[in-house]
Order: C-alpha cells, then structure tokens, then sequence
C-alpha cells in the first residue's frame, strides 16, 4: 500500500489582519494511534455523534481475550484506547497490542497522547492551539524497540487500566525524554490553505498543503517532497449532492483509487474501487466501527464479505466472514459496558 508520510500537526499563522477561522482538518496523522483510523481490522471507535451518553468504559472480548478498551472522562473524551490484533498462532503471543492515551485541557482539547505499540515502541505528542482552536504546534518524541522486534514489548497486554499505563516504566522514561521534534502549520485564511512542515527543514524542502473551499470542506492534501507534488501520497476532494468523492494518482497522474463516502440514516457508506491492487470494496460504519464489508479481488477472483450482528449501541456481537459465498470464519463478541 502507499507509504504513510508521519506529518504530526500544528499550526501557526503568521498572517495578520486576516479573519481567522477553525479549518476542518482531517484527524491527525499518527500510523500509531488507532483512535483516528477506519482500517485495523475489528477496530471499535466511536465520533462526538454515535458516542452512547455517559459511557465511561467499554470492554470487548472474543474468545477469552481483550480485543478493545475503551475509557471516556464524564465530558465524552476518550482518554484510554487498547487495541489487540490477531496475527498468527506462531506469532509470539498471537496478538499486537496497541495502546492510547490522550490528556485533554479545561476546553476538552487533547493537549497530549502517549502510545504503546507491542512491536514499535512508544510514542508522545503534544498539541497546541490558535486562539479559534486549530492546532498551531505538535512537539513529539518517541523510544523505539531495539534488537528483536517481533511483539518485543508483548507485557503491555497487561495494562488494561490507565493506571497502569500511566505507571509504566516506557512512559515514566517517554514523559522525562527532553528532545523533541516540532512541526508546525502555517495559515493562509485569504486562500483558504494550510502549509504543514517539519520545524527543523526550511519550509520550501518537504511540506503539505491542505486546500479549502468556501464551505470550509478540505478539497485536497498535497504532499510537496523536495518542492516537487508527491502524488502516491496526495489526494483531491470533490463534492456532489451528499457524496464525497476522494481521488488518488500515482506519480504519472494515473487516478488509481476513487473512494465515495455518503450517509446512509445513522450509518456511513464507502465505496472504493482502486485500479493498481485491482480491488473494489463497499463497507459500512457506525462512526468508525465497521459493521459491514463487500470486497472483490481482481486478480485472485475472490469475493469477501463480512456480516455484524449489533448489539444496542450499534457494536459487533458476531461477525461472520464468507469466502466466495462459503462461510471461512465465525467470531463472537461480548461487549461489557460501564457509565457513570
């Protein structure tokens, strides 16, 4: 797949006397935060609007084991993500554990995030904001697994509780690390963009452009690499009725990927048909929760479909997975609730 580009986001505008406004960024750029994502597989996220009232913890196990986590201060802040991923039987320890943390200030803006990643290491970063609240400056910092990196750190499994998270040894030594590396955007509120770059490179060597239309819906990301448009990680955005239509080219302008996301009553829709891995896929969300998956690979002639039954709240209690009409896998899930 194409390579993810780690842009963390802050932003600065050195534009006075121009009106400033709160752009609609996309969610913030870290490959290892699985709060923003819609692609890990059984991956639980809730959004401001399917989140259930006072929820304060959600657990949810197959087979015996953790799969996600999920804690919310009495604002709806997520402040505690654990995620498993089953790899293999002859994985060390079968699964990849992927932990989050996220601090927030008195305008419930998240001022801080800490992961674990069972296979990686440890990531830190810390947002700062404009006046309107978009994000001016993220400082971020990081200790990486040395020697086998094969489930390395697999002993964060254990830390089921953000008690016992925050008392971990990787972040005690995360939180004292002093180096950190800044990134920050730049605003132009006249054009409608955003400039996005590395503090410690001059901003005309590698930067990104985030375009915005009078709507203030982002209709493009532009990833510059050495002044010159970097296609395989770009897109553009345009809107019809109640679609929105994103496309992706490869570095001769050739479009490889189209994906149409619209609303379907509570749910949300995304079609993707991509032309260089020759798949197209229909999938359906409850927020970013998959509850429903269509896909067909070209050059295998495989079909793929993965059918949820939901509980109350719209979560998986049962996913059944057919391969060419034939049933491969049946997974169950007990889903554990808490409020206050």
């Amino acid at each position: 797949m194409k390579t993810i580009y780690l842009f963390t986001i802050f932003f600065f505008s050195l534009f006075t006397g121009q009106e400033k406004t709160r752009y609609n960024m996309p969610d913030y750029e870290d490959v290892m935060m699985t709060s923003t994502t819609y692609n890990l597989p059984l991956n639980i996220n809730f959004t401001s609007s399917t989140y259930p009232k006072n929820l304060k913890r959600l657990e949810q196990k197959s087979n015996g084991e953790y799969l996600n986590i999920l804690e919310y201060d009495k604002n709806g802040n997520l402040i505690y993500k654990y995620y498993r991923q089953y790899v293999s039987e002859n994985w060390n320890g079968k699964y990849l554990t992927i932990i989050e943390r996220n601090i927030y200030n008195d305008k419930n803006q998240p001022v801080k995030t800490l992961i674990l990643h069972s296979n990686i290491g440890a990531s830190l970063n810390e947002y700062h904001y404009d006046t309107v609240g978009n994000i001016i400056l993220v400082n971020s910092t990081g200790i990486a697994i040395t020697g086998n990196n094969e489930n390395h750190w697999k002993y964060i499994e254990n830390l089921q509780r953000t008690e016992d998270f925050d008392k971990d040894k990787n972040i005690l030594k995360l939180n004292n690390k002093k180096n950190k590396s800044s990134y920050v955007f730049e605003y132009d509120f006249n054009k409608k963009l955003v400039k996005a770059f590395s503090k410690d490179q001059p901003s005309d060597y590698n930067y990104i452009i985030y375009q915005f239309n009078n709507l203030n819906q982002l209709i493009s990301k532009t990833v510059f690499d050495q002044g010159k448009i970097y296609y395989n990680n770009s897109y553009f955005i345009e809107y019809k009725d109640n679609k929105k239509i994103t496309k992706e080219y490869d570095e001769e302008k050739n479009l490889t990927q189209t994906t149409v996301e619209y609303p379907e009553n509570k749910f949300t829709l995304i079609e993707t048909a991509n032309t260089e891995y020759k798949f197209d896929q229909k999938r359906k969300y409850f927020g970013k929760t998959l509850i429903f998956d269509d896909s067909f690979t070209q050059d295998n002639n495989e079909k793929t479909l993965e059918k949820f039954d939901l509980d109350e709240y719209n979560i998986p209690i049962k996913m059944v997975s057919e391969k060419n009409g034939k049933i491969d896998s049946t997974l169950i899930f007990i889903n554990k609730y808490e409020f206050y």
